[in-house]
């Protein structure tokens, strides 16, 4: 597991009920259920993704976060993660605030576009 979601999972409760927005391959939420015993549930918006978490017996809901959220009443989940996905939103704001609405703490974490790694990969993708 990367290193950032290890540190995620270390702040999070056992047995709490936990939302992770923008899952990817839910290697957070699957550790989260199998050793700390939360609740959890993933929304994912590349439907293969999806299809591998549900095939691993994993609950993850297939649609845009941004959508999503706003169907969930408030405080609903102890933790709602955001994980390395808050720079592909178009509204961050409107989606943070929602964050802090339906969870008791959020979490949001992104990556470190200094990096060199992540410098290399602008060079070579043509956007540089």
């Amino acid at each position: 597991m990367r290193y950032d979601l290890q540190i995620i999972a270390s702040w999070i409760d056992p047995g709490s009920h936990v939302l992770d927005l923008g899952c990817g391959r839910v290697e957070l939420l699957k550790f989260l259920i199998h050793n700390k015993k939360v609740t959890g549930t993933g929304i994912e918006l590349e439907e293969d993704k999806v299809t591998r978490c549900i095939e691993k017996g994993l609950s993850v809901l297939q649609g845009d976060i941004n959508d999503e959220v706003s169907d969930y009443p408030e405080k609903k989940f102890d933790y709602v993660i955001l994980s390395q996905t808050l720079q592909q939103v178009y509204e961050p704001d409107t989606l943070i605030r929602a964050i802090m609405r339906i969870g008791k703490k959020g979490i949001v974490s992104f990556p470190n576009f200094s990096h060199w790694a992540c410098r290399m990969q602008l060079l070579f993708s043509g956007y540089a």
